[in-house]
C-alpha cells in the first residue's frame, strides 16, 4: 500500500528464543520507539510479559521513555501505543518502580492506543483516550464486531474516531419494503428506510423514485442519514397509486464513485398498520428466565407496520415493551455522545422520549416498576421513568472500566440485578438500594451474557469470559457455586431456567445443569461451533438455539439428536469469537409463538420458522445485522438491527 507500517509487540508474541522477542526483533524490528507524523510524536511501548520472558525491564523502558520525551518540545502531543493498557484511572503514569515515574499526561497524552482485550472500547481519562479495537480477521475473546478503526488528528492533537465494519462490500437493502407491502405513516406517507454500507468507503449518498408501470410517480429524492448504515424519507404517493403495483428503486453513491442498486415492487395503500400490544415484555427471552414462549399465537401474514431510526447503532440491546411503548438503547463506537435510550409509541413509532447515556449500552436492558433500566460500558446504571423519560435514579457500579461492562441485566418485579464480578449486586427497583453486593468473583475479559434468574427467584447465574460461570443465591449474593471444566470458561450464551435446570452453550456443546448445584444433568456434543450469545428455546419436544456458522439448529429434547437445521445466510459481519469466511452466524435467542419461531440472524434478515421441522415460513431483509432478541406483545413483534432500526411487525 506504499504507506508506512509500524508493529507493536504483544504478548503472544514473546516466544521461546534466546529472549522472548528475539523472533519479533528479527521479523519486525525493535520492540520500543518512536517516531513523528505531522505534528504528532508517537511512542511504542512493549509487554512487559507474556508467554516467555522478555529481554528487557520496565527500568529499561522508563529510562529510555524519559530520554526520549526530553527531546519533544513542550506541548506537542503525544500518542502512545502498547498491545496492553496500564491503567483504569484518570491519570496516565508510567511507573517502573519507586522513584521511577512518568506523568504521561504532563506531556500533553492525546491517545493511548491498544488492543489486548479484544473489544471495540473508547473511555476517556483526563485529557487523554484510551482507544481498543477489536481483531480485524477471527474475531477475538468477547464478541466485538470484526473491524478497524481510523483514527484522524488534526495540528492541534485533537482526535477523530471512525470504526469500519469489516467483509461488506457496497451492500444495499430497502428495509422498509419487503414482501410486496411496505409501512406508511398516519398521514398516508410511504416510508421508505435504506441500509447500505461499504467497508472501503463511506455512503455520500442515497437517492430513490417511485414508479409506476415503468414510469416515475415521484421525482429522485435524497434521503436522510441516520447512522453508518441508515438512510430515511417519507413521501405522498399520487392517489392514483393506491392499490396498485409500484417499485421503490434506491441508488447508494459511495465516496469513491462507486454505486449500488436496490429494487423492491409493493402494493401500495396509504392506510397504516392497526398495532396494539399486549402483555409486557419486560427482560430478554421476556422474563429474567429468558424462557421466550409467548402466550399469543403469531399466524401468517406477517406484515411491517412501522419501522424507525434511533440514530445510533444498536449491538445486542434486545427490545422490551411495556404499557404500550417500545424501548431499546444504542451504543456509540467513536464517543461522538450518540449513545442512548429510547422510547417509542408501539403504535406508530412516534418518538415518546430518549435519554442519552454517558457511553454504550450494548446489552440487555429491563423494566421493572415502572422504570427502565439500562447499564453503559463504562458502568453506570440508569433507571428511568418509562413515561416521562427523566432519571428516576443512578449508580456508578463498582466495576472495572477496561474492558468493558457489556453483560446485560435481569430483573423481576421489585429487584434489578446489574453489575458484573465483585461488582455485581442486586438493588431495589423503586429507589435504587443495595440489596447486596458480590464478593466472591472476581472480574477478568468482557462478556456478552446476560444474567439469567431462576424460576423460584433463588439463583442467579453471572459468568466471566475465559473464567467460570458463578451461581449466586439472589437473595443474600452469596456463591453457590461456580463450574468452568468442559469449556465452560468460555461460555457466551445465556442460560434460559427451566424448572430446576439451566440450558446454555459453550463451545461446541449444549449443557444442561442443575441451578441449585452446577451438576452436569446433561451435555451434548455438537460437530459445530455454539459460540454465540444465543441462549436455547426450549420446547415441549425441542431444544432450539442459534450457533457460530451453522444458523439454526434444534436438538429432540428426549434424545438430543439433531432434529432439523436452518442454514441462514453468511454474517454481514463476524461477532462470534475466531469466526469469519461464510459463517452463518446467529447470534439472538429464538423466540416461540404457538409452532412459529422467530429469530434474527447476522446477515441482516428476520426468519420464522416451523418449529416442527425447520421449514421457512416468513423472512424480512434488512440490509444490517440483527445480534437481537424480538419482543413480542400481542399479535406485534418488535425487533432491531444494527443500523439504528426498530421494526415494529403485525401478525394475524
Amino acid at each position: 500500500m506504499e504507506v508506512p507500517v509500524y508493529y507493536c509487540i504483544g504478548n503472544h508474541d514473546l516466544v521461546k528464543g534466546k529472549y522472548g522477542e528475539e523472533l519479533f526483533e528479527s521479523i519486525y524490528g525493535p520492540v520500543y520507539y518512536s517516531f513523528d507524523a505531522g505534528n504528532t510524536h508517537y511512542i511504542v511501548t512493549p509487554m512487559w510479559g507474556g508467554d516467555y520472558r522478555p529481554g528487557y525491564t520496565k527500568e529499561d523502558v522508563y529510562h529510555w521513555l524519559k530520554n526520549d520525551l526530553a527531546q519533544i518540545p513542550e506541548g506537542k502531543p503525544i500518542v502512545v501505543f502498547n498491545h496492553d493498557y496500564w491503567t483504569s484511572g484518570d491519570r496516565h503514569v508510567f511507573s517502573a518502580g519507586k522513584g521511577m515515574d512518568i506523568d504521561l499526561d504532563a506531556h500533553n497524552l492525546k491517545a493511548w492506543v491498544y488492543g489486548h482485550v479484544h473489544i471495540n472500547h473508547i473511555t476517556r481519562h483526563g485529557n487523554a483516550l484510551a482507544i481498543c479495537t477489536s481483531t480485524l480477521a477471527r474475531g477475538g475473546i468477547d464478541h466485538a464486531t470484526s473491524a478497524f478503526r481510523k483514527i484522524g488528528m488534526d495540528s492541534k492533537g485533537n482526535i477523530s474516531s471512525e470504526l469500519r465494519y469489516a467483509y461488506i462490500d457496497k451492500s444495499i437493502v430497502i428495509a422498509s419494503a419487503q414482501n410486496e407491502q411496505a409501512p406508511v405513516t398516519k398521514d398516508g406517507k410511504l416510508q421508505v428506510s435504506v441500509n447500505t454500507y461499504s467497508t472501503v468507503t463511506q455512503t455520500a449518498k442515497v437517492t430513490y423514485a417511485v414508479y409506476m408501470e415503468d414510469k416515475a410517480v415521484t421525482p429522485q429524492r435524497s434521503m436522510t442519514r441516520q447512522t453508518d448504515f441508515n438512510w430515511t424519507d417519507a413521501v405522498k404517493l399520487p392517489a392514483e397509486c393506491e392499490g396498485r403495483t409500484v417499485t421503490l428503486k434506491a441508488t447508494a453513491t459511495f465516496k469513491n464513485g462507486e454505486t449500488a442498486r436496490a429494487e423492491s415492487f409493493f402494493t401500495y395503500t396509504s392506510t397504516p398498520v392497526e398495532v396494539k400490544t399486549g402483555d409486557n415484555w419486560t427482560n430478554l427471552g421476556g422474563n429474567p428466565q429468558h424462557v421466550a414462549v409467548t402466550k399469543d399465537t403469531l399466524n401468517l401474514p406477517i406484515r411491517l407496520a412501522w419501522v424507525k431510526n434511533m440514530g445510533s447503532n444498536v449491538y445486542m440491546t434486545s427490545p422490551i415493551v411495556v404499557d404500550g411503548k417500545v424501548f431499546a438503547a444504542t451504543m456509540d463506537e467513536n464517543i461522538q455522545g450518540k449513545s442512548s435510550v429510547t422510547a417509542m409509541d408501539a403504535t406508530d413509532g412516534s418518538l415518546c422520549w430518549k435519554y442519552s447515556t454517558r457511553s454504550s449500552v450494548k446489552n440487555t436492558i429491563v423494566s421493572a416498576q415502572g422504570l427502565i433500566f439500562a447499564q453503559d460500558i463504562w458502568g453506570y446504571l440508569y433507571a428511568i421513568d418509562a413515561k416521562s423519560g427523566k432519571l428516576a435514579w443512578e449508580q456508578k457500579l463498582d466495576v472495572a472500566v477496561v474492558p468493558g461492562l457489556e453483560d446485560g441485566l435481569a430483573a423481576n418485579e421489585t429487584t434489578v440485578f446489574a453489575g458484573a464480578r465483585k461488582g455485581l449486586v442486586a438493588l431495589d427497583a423503586r429507589t435504587g438500594r443495595e440489596i447486596w453486593k458480590n464478593s466472591s468473583w472476581s472480574q477478568r475479559e468482557g462478556t456478552t451474557c446476560t444474567l439469567s434468574l431462576s424460576p423460584d427467584e433463588d439463583v442467579l447465574i453471572g459468568s466471566v469470559q475465559w473464567g467460570a460461570m458463578y451461581a449466586n443465591d439472589a437473595r443474600t449474593g452469596k456463591l453457590l457455586w461456580a463450574k468452568s471444566e468442559d469449556g465452560i470458561r468460555f461460555r457466551s450464551s445465556s442460560p434460559s431456567m427451566h424448572d430446576g435446570a439451566m440450558y446454555f452453550l459453550s463451545e461446541s456443546s449444549l449443557f444442561v445443569l442443575s441451578e441449585k448445584t452446577g451438576e452436569v444433568l446433561a451435555v451434548k456434543k455438537l460437530p459445530f461451533s455454539v459460540e454465540a450469545t444465543s441462549s436455547p428455546l426450549v420446547t415441549r419436544r425441542e431444544i432450539i438455539f442459534g450457533t457460530a456458522g451453522e444458523g439454526i439448529v434444534a436438538l429432540d429434547r428426549k434424545t438430543l439428536d439433531i432434529k432439523w437445521k436452518y442454514r441462514t445466510g453468511k454474517a454481514m459481519i463476524y461477532t462470534s469469537p475466531y469466526t469469519n469466511g461464510e459463517m452463518a452466524q446467529v447470534e439472538s435467542t429464538p423466540v416461540l409463538s404457538g409452532d412459529m419461531v422467530i429469530v434474527g440472524a447476522s446477515d441482516g434478515t428476520f426468519y420464522a420458522v416451523n418449529r416442527k421441522n425447520g421449514s421457512l415460513m416468513w423472512r424480512h431483509k434488512t440490509g444490517s445485522p440483527i445480534l437481537t432478541t424480538v419482543a413480542v406483545s400481542g399479535k406485534t413483534f418488535f425487533g432491531t438491527d444494527f443500523s439504528g432500526n426498530i421494526y415494529c411487525f403485525k401478525a394475524e
